[in-house]
This record gives structure tokens, sequence and C-alpha cells, in this order.
């Protein structure tokens, strides 16, 4: 079996390997087996890449990596896993009110609805930065098939087994799981990550 990944420096593109894409629209998009993607937010052929970082002086250094253990929230039949750097904002969580709280004022309160609810809610966070325990095994493994999905005017969202390898060491703090968020506006903090930034600067594309 052919392996995943996705290959680059803080100067380059995602080099993607072997990794079916997924565009805006839902449907896979032609490429060949070795890509380019766009990840400075500027390629006039999104979401692949045109050269257009190297005349605008991208790099894709990370301002910030410091990463805390997951926090942990206990409750009578589940454990709620919280990977506060690998948040990138999306909302979802809010949707469960009652135990995430709102995106001004996040809580976590794993008693507070069922353990189905909050594992439907869970399963909603492309970042990877929630999964949950049972029984005191994590579980955060939500997808069968790998590919890399374009969400449009967001980031890229990597499903599966998809081996990343950068030159900051990006995969050090990758969370437990098969999903993560990649930035594809070019102005994330945490790159190669997402941080929601797309949303402040007004990303479109």
């Amino acid at each position: 079996m052919k392996k995943s990944q996705l290959i680059f420096t803080q100067y380059s593109p995602l080099l993607a390997v072997d990794v079916g894409i997924t565009g805006i629209d839902g449907e896979k998009i032609a490429a060949p087996r070795v890509c380019s993607l766009c990840r400075c937010g500027a390629s006039k052929n999104k979401p692949f890449c045109d050269g257009t970082h190297s005349q605008i002086g991208f790099t894709g250094q990370r301002d910030n990596s410091e990463k805390a253990e997951p926090e942990r929230y206990q409750g009578k039949n589940i454990t709620i896993i919280y990977d506060r750097f690998m948040c990138m904002g999306d909302g979802h969580c809010g949707e469960l009110e009652a135990v995430f709280g709102t995106h001004d004022e996040p809580k976590y309160e794993p008693d507070a609805a069922s353990a189905d609810k909050i594992i439907e809610t869970i399963k909603k966070c492309p970042s990877g930065a929630l999964s949950y325990s049972l029984n005191d095994e994590q579980q955060a493994n939500f997808f069968s098939h790998t590919q890399i999905i374009v969400e449009e005017n967001g980031p890229y969202h990597c499903h599966g087994d998809i081996n990343l390898i950068d030159d900051q060491n990006s995969d050090s703090l990758l969370p437990k799981g098969d999903h993560y968020t990649l930035c594809r506006c070019g102005a994330s903090k945490k790159k190669p990550f997402c941080d929601g930034s797309h949303l402040d600067i007004g990303f479109e594309g």
C-alpha cells in the first residue's frame, strides 16, 4: 500500500504524495501522484501552488510552539480530552452548549449530556483538538478514508493515515488521532496548523 505523505519546508508549498484531494465543491480533484498545494494563501490556482509564495516572500515559520499536555475532564461515563494547542476555533463544540459552553465562555462538563451526544459532537471537531476516553481507552480515530478536504475560505482537513514531514518537527505536535487541519491562508501563528486566522483576515479561496 502506498503511504500518504505531506512534505514541506518553512519556505515551500505542501507537497502531497499519494493522497486524494477533495475540493470545496465536494468533488474529488484530479491530481498527479505528487502535487504542490498552496499554503501562502495567494496562489491564483488554489488549492494548487503557482509559485506566488516565492514572489511575496512567504515564510512558514511557526510563531507559537508552546504545547501543554492535553486537558482531561472526567465524568461518570466519559472523559473529554482537549488539546488546546490544536484548536482552530471551528465552533462545532458549541452546538452542545451544556457541555462545551460558547466560544467566549468555554467549559467542559462531561456529565451535562449523554456520552453519545458528547461523542457525536467531538467527532465534528476537525482539528483533532477534541477526543474522548471510555474505560480508560482514548478514542481519536474517526476516519476510514485517507484524503485531504479543501474547506472553502478555510483550511485543509487531513483525514486518515497521512505522514506529516517538515523541517520544524511539526509531527511531534500532532494530537493522538487520524485527523488535523493545516493552514491554507498563510496567516496562522501555529503553522503548519490552522489556528482560525483565516476568519480574522477574511481569507477567500
